[in-house]
């Protein structure tokens, strides 16, 4: 069933459009639509179908909808589509199937071929994506509240597509032919700096330079008459170029073709061996299977689990069905090895296997190969180490698979085979699941898992978490009794007694493996007679000593020694460690594979070998003793060391063999493999292999007795391995505090100087380890071993973090101004956008507001035009913090946040977009739109701050006002002073509407102390006039005090928006205590259109609210009556629960 939003709602199922019912029942479908696959609760619905006109028994009539709407979908064949989940309801849909969805997937390929230097399938990509688009986002519905978030997102990911697609227009010399649009896109979008700088490229390439120079002067005027800004950086780079006639303004040199890479096809050896021994008792397993592929040849996409104890057949299975593919079908098979865990490795062998998947690799473009070489030459990633954006480039590598298997999808469908699941290591668990979030169609993902441990593998248990609901689930089961008897014909050609069948039935649980293992042992020493009077086996180890027993001594060294290596193995490297010559090794392996004990693998470019299952390589693995074992792995390490350096499967590989050589291995070499693996794991944004191998260097080094400077090395490596990919901030603290210990006993003053800066960096990354005070003592202490260079730059822009948290605006501005200068001499734009943020906060916290907009403005531009979402990140949080908290201006801060959110792969950042979703959820609750603020707050960690403010607007004072206590103490635990003011300002309005109003002036003393001493002047002027408000009644003076120092602020000529309308009330309250009551009428009626002005209706209330008790007490009831009942309507508007409709009583 296919879905559309971008236009108005449609629904095709069985090829026709679905008829939807009325304007109801298809804003519930496009509301669930864009929560597809998550559970919508039913209180939300009602609040996006009807807002504050819910009809009575509104429950009832949203199941009468949910009813019939089911009914529709299920007579277009969208059976089990609309499901009943508590608390509400769920949309089932493959993403693959909404248009939205479709469009951001081509969207961002077109993006990476473009990147890539493609730009003609750049332009067929763009071009496929935008020609999704019917109209604006659910046209028919008149873009109802519910959808404003995702609609802003789209709409700006629609112009970022056309931007792409009109470059690689471009690149295409199509200069003549994208002017006329560009000059529409132009007059719509006149502030998009984007298309204005490529209508002037256009135009001067189309030989109009006096045209492309009035483009930009007619941008300069707009921007500076409106706006009161400048040009961003690359407008006024471009107008320079294009006076100079720069020759880099000239149509860029196509790329030459891309020289092929010779792949080998081999087919799936083990399957076939596997295929030797028949298969019962799986028929309807096997339908299952083959109607999955049926639908996969038409389009479809699918992924099954196939899950049972060990040696049930899944194998088996697997081969059956891919024995029945036939040749025009892609057959990937990977496998995963617990000996030798490589980051990717069953994705990584399943593709460098397949003749089909190295065509398509030959015709790529170079950026293409160029991020698939890890994976398909097992050579490392880029010489650099990752840089600070790794998930996206993590992302990128994800990307490109996908586009990889697109492509082959699009030759042949595809089968992607993941065997042994149950040892798969977290990175390939997070490609394959991106890789099913944007499975190509004419694809099917099958993975086979041991069940029991599989269900408790941390990496396998997210796979089938994430992918539960979408994908079937085969869990195989032993054999019945009557099974065994085909089975066991099928093995000897015979037929067998009645009572044998039945014992072996019993001794082996009807495990397929063992009874065949056991049959093939008893046929080779000719014990399989018609008698029934022998006895079988125990188990497949002593079917095995049998086997092994009749070998020559040589021959079982060699097994013995591949068993240590792992499920396969390559024959360089056993050459390598067994104590007999080249031919004798061949002879030795031709014997293996006839005893069954190894097959020949068709998995690997090399001639390679494995064991036709796990069981039988644990089982003579098991059976070596424990000293020989962890002998064999030291000599595979170095072997795999020696056979060619700079490979990362062999250096990660060899770390694991080391790691499981204990006593044996020399500590400094495991060490110093376990670090290089590390480093490997790194460049492939294999985050948690890289921290693993890490922290096996730092144990080793540490039980070793390491040189102190050696193990400390080890732990700065895995701290900054923890910090840069967020897993686990405490122990990443830990390690530099130990780190900084050991330095110091070295005597090595830059090194210590060095962890200094890391661990302030540490203590500001997170709420976990926050601790501003040592922060600013720990880059104190750096900051005299480190010069001008970017270790220079990164300790500066770390002070001014710290000063910001630590509300210490002085030393903000200076770290900052020193850390603008380093980036400028340093020449990264991108390294001027983080002292632009510290000097965006010094310019708020000393209240010169249109400074510290005009920074921000700059910042988003550098952001924008270095195409980089963690900077756009850190412009974002800043402005719609400001906005929305510090300038009471929800509008503004929510148009923020969506910018931020419109932002390319800003979703792989998860704290900085976690951080985006909290500043909204924020906006729209101050900006009334409960309805959008709780849908956003339901994709929010518990810890969110905006929970505390949806409390407080939920009428759940008790809860909210325990939860700011406890954080406003824990923000002055940890120093962060900055989010003390905030709470503590919120905490003082939990304990005013509980009619705790000493509690809530000690909470608003507090907040004015930090604001003055840091200071920070809007929680100044926040703070003083909320304490006027309150002292009117008891200590009039003070109240006028604090209301002439709002007027000293507020006289300094800044726009300070909402905030502003917080001071006429405390002027509205002051005027009426002095029985000024003209006085007093205008300021609660510029407040209130203050508040209305900036969409502030909870603060418009309680304007209302205040005027009408003051109004009261005035002996004005009328008047009273008159405010209270707009206060009513309000309330009734925002469907605030009856806790905030009080009657007005006199203050």
């Amino acid at each position: 069933m296919q879905f559309g939003v971008l236009g108005p709602l449609d629904v095709v199922g069985d090829g026709h459009r679905v008829q939807l019912g009325g304007p109801k029942q298809r804003e519930l479908l496009a509301m669930l639509l864009l929560h597809a696959n998550r559970v919508v609760p039913a209180g939300r619905l009602v609040e996006a179908l009807w807002g504050t006109e819910a009809p009575a028994r509104a429950d009832v009539t949203l199941r009468s909808h949910v009813l019939h709407l089911r009914q529709r979908l299920a007579a277009s064949g969208g059976t089990d589509v609309l499901l009943t989940r508590r608390p509400g309801y769920e949309l089932r849909a493959d993403p693959a199937d909404v248009d939205a969805h479709r469009f951001e997937l081509l969207a961002r390929r077109g993006q990476h071929a473009l990147d890539d230097g493609d730009p003609e399938r750049a332009a067929d990509l763009l071009r496929e994506a935008l020609a999704l688009w019917r109209g604006p986002v659910l046209d028919d519905l008149g873009q109802p509240a519910f959808a404003q978030a995702a609609t802003a997102r789209l709409e700006e990911l629609r112009l970022v597509a056309i931007e792409n697609r009109i470059a690689a227009d471009l690149a295409l010399h199509r200069h003549h032919e994208v002017i006329a649009e560009l000059e529409r896109l132009v007059a719509a979008h006149p502030f998009r700096e984007g298309f204005v700088g490529q209508l002037m490229l256009a135009l001067y390439r189309s030989g109009r330079q006096v045209d492309a120079l009035d483009t930009h002067a007619s941008a300069r005027k707009r921007l500076s008459t409106e706006l009161g800004l400048d040009p961003g950086p690359a407008l006024a780079e471009l107008e320079t170029a294009i006076l100079r006639h720069d020759p880099a303004l000239s149509l860029p040199a196509r790329r030459p073709p891309g020289h092929d890479r010779e792949v080998l096809p081999p087919a799936d050896a083990l399957f076939a061996v596997v295929r030797r021994v028949p298969i019962v008792g799986r028929p309807a397993e096997l339908h299952r299977l083959r109607a999955h592929w049926a639908e996969v040849r038409k389009g479809a996409r699918r992924v099954v689990f196939v899950s049972g104890e060990a040696g049930v057949g899944k194998t088996r299975l697997v081969a059956e069905f891919a024995h029945g593919l036939g040749d025009d079908a892609a057959l990937l098979v990977g496998r995963c090895d617990p000996a030798s865990p490589v980051p990717y490795g069953p994705v990584a062998g399943a593709l460098r296997a397949s003749a089909a998947v190295g065509r398509v690799v030959a015709g790529a473009p170079d950026g293409f190969r160029d991020r698939l070489s890890p994976l398909l030459d097992g050579s490392a990633g880029p010489r650099e180490a990752p840089a600070d954006d790794a998930a996206d480039e993590r992302l990128a590598l994800f990307d490109t698979v996908v586009w990889l298997l697109d492509r082959l999808a699009a030759e042949l469908p595809v089968v992607l085979t993941v065997e042994e699941g149950e040892h798969i290591d977290r990175a390939s668990s997070l490609l394959i699941r991106h890789l099913v979030g944007h499975l190509p169609r004419r694809m099917l993902v099958v993975v086979c898992f041991r069940d029991p441990p599989g269900g408790r593998h941390p990496p396998l248990l997210e796979l089938l978490g994430d992918l539960e609901g979408f994908a079937d689930r085969l869990a195989l089961h032993p054999l019945t009794e009557d099974d065994f008897g085909p089975l066991v014909t099928g093995l000897t050609g015979a037929g067998a007694p009645r009572d044998f069948v039945r014992a072996l039935w019993r001794h082996t649980g009807g495990n397929p493996f063992y009874a065949t293992e056991v049959v093939r042992d008893l046929s080779a020493r000719a014990a399989l007679t018609a008698d029934g009077h022998w006895a079988v086996p125990a188990g497949v180890r002593d079917v095995l000593r049998h086997r092994m027993h009749a070998l020559p001594e040589p021959v079982r060294q060699v097994v013995r020694v591949a068993a240590v290596l792992g499920r396969e193995v390559e024959f360089d490297v056993l050459a390598r460690l067994v104590d007999v010559d080249e031919d004798s090794l061949i002879d030795a392996l031709d014997l293996l594979v006839a005893a069954g004990l190894l097959v020949e693998a068709g998995s690997s470019w090399k001639a390679s070998y494995a064991f036709p299952h796990d069981l039988m390589r644990d089982a003579v693995h098991a059976d070596l003793a424990v000293p020989r074992r962890q002998r064999i792995h030291v000599r595979a390490a170095r072997a795999l060391l020696a056979r060619r350096p700079g490979r990362a499967q062999d250096v990660i590989a060899a770390a694991a063999h080391l790691r499981r050589a204990g006593a044996a291995a020399d500590p400094v070499e495991a060490a110093d493999v376990a670090l290089r693996a590390s480093d490997e794991a790194a460049r492939l944004y294999a985050w948690d292999e890289a921290v693993g191998h890490a922290e096996t260097a730092v144990a080793i080094l540490g039980d070793g007795g390491a040189p102190p400077d050696r193990l400390a090395d080890a732990r700065v490596r895995a701290a900054m391995l923890r910090l840069k990919s967020s897993i686990g901030y405490p122990l990443a603290v830990r390690h530099l505090e130990a780190a900084l210990e050991s330095y110091r006993a070295a005597g090595d003053d830059f090194a210590v100087a060095s962890v200094h800066s890391r661990l302030g960096a540490a203590l500001c990354a997170h709420h976990s380890v926050l601790d501003i005070p040592r922060a600013i003592e720990h880059f104190a202490a750096a900051e005299a071993a480190h010069g001008e260079g970017r270790a220079a730059f990164h300790l500066q822009r770390g002070l001014a973090l710290a000063a910001m948290y630590g509300l210490r605006t002085e030393l903000l501005g200076t770290s900052s101004r020193r850390a603008g200068e380093l980036a400028a001499r340093l020449g990264g734009r991108e390294l001027a956008v983080p002292a632009w943020w510290g000097q965006a906060w010094f310019r708020l916290n000393r209240g010169e507001l249109s400074a510290a907009a005009a920074t921000l403005s700059g910042m988003w531009t550098t952001a924008r035009d270095c195409g980089d979402a963690y900077l756009g990140w850190m412009t974002v949080n800043a402005a719609a913090l400001h906005a929305t908290e510090y300038l009471l201006d929800p509008v503004a801060g929510r148009d923020w946040c969506r910018r931020g959110l419109a932002q390319s792969r800003l979703d792989t950042f998860a704290h900085p977009h976690q951080s985006v979703l909290d500043q909204l959820t924020l906006a729209l609750a101050r900006a009334g739109e409960l309805a959008a603020a709780r849908d956003t707050a339901s994709r929010l960690s518990a810890d969110a701050v905006s929970l505390r403010l949806l409390l407080i607007l939920d009428g759940e004072w008790e809860r909210a006002e325990a939860a700011l206590a406890k954080a406003l103490a824990a923000d002055e635990a940890a120093g962060d002073l900055n989010d003390a003011a905030v709470h503590a300002r919120w905490l003082a309005g939990a304990r005013l509407l509980l009619g705790a109003e000493a509690g809530a002036v000690a909470a608003l003393e507090r907040a004015l102390a930090l604001g003055v001493e840091g200071p920070q002047v809007p929680t100044e002027l926040s703070a003083r006039a909320e304490l006027a408000r309150i002292h009117v009644v008891s200590d009039i003076e003070n109240a006028e005090r604090h209301l002439a120092r709002c007027d000293e602020i507020l006289g300094g000529g800044e726009d300070w928006r909402g905030l502003a309308g917080v001071v006429e009330l405390a002027r509205g309250a002051v005027a009426g205590a002095r029985g000024q009551s003209r006085e007093s009428d205008a300021a609660y009626e510029r407040a209130v259109r203050i508040f209305a002005t900036h969409r502030l209706p909870w603060h418009r209330a309680a304007a209302l609210h205040a005027w009408a008790c003051l109004l009261l007490a005035s002996g004005r009831p009328a008047e009273a009556e008159g405010r209270h009942r707009e206060t009513s309507a309000l309330y009734d508007e925002l469907g605030a629960v009856p806790r905030w409709r009080r009657p007005p009583a006199p203050p």
